[in-house]
């Protein structure tokens, strides 16, 4: 997990506008249920960590396997295109992402 302080400035730019707020206060990503993380920790934590059966699994794969790339995706990894398509997830730079549960 990585804690807001250790974001760089425009990483915390982009979460305050993405969030629609002028003053990131102390406790107010612990009071709305965001937490922000890596591409490979957030993914196994919204996905992962919830596959327990082999259906499970299938199911998170049907589920992923429509996605399409387009021209922004070029340089994309999968784990990056797959939490981008995820509506709860804020991409912050290629190294955080914020996730409202």
């Amino acid at each position: 997990m990585i804690e807001y302080e250790e974001l760089n400035e425009d990483e915390k730019r982009i979460l305050r506008e993405k969030l629609n707020i002028g003053r990131m206060s102390r406790y107010y990503l612990e009071d709305n249920d965001i937490v922000i993380m890596g591409e490979k920790e957030l993914l196994e934590y919204i996905y992962l960590d919830d596959i327990k059966k082999v259906k499970d699994a299938i199911n998170f794969i049907n589920r992923i396997m429509p996605y399409e790339t387009n021209d922004s995706d070029t340089n994309k990894t999968i784990r990056q295109i797959i939490l981008e398509k995820n509506s709860k997830v804020i991409r912050l730079s290629d190294r955080a992402y914020a996730y409202k549960d």
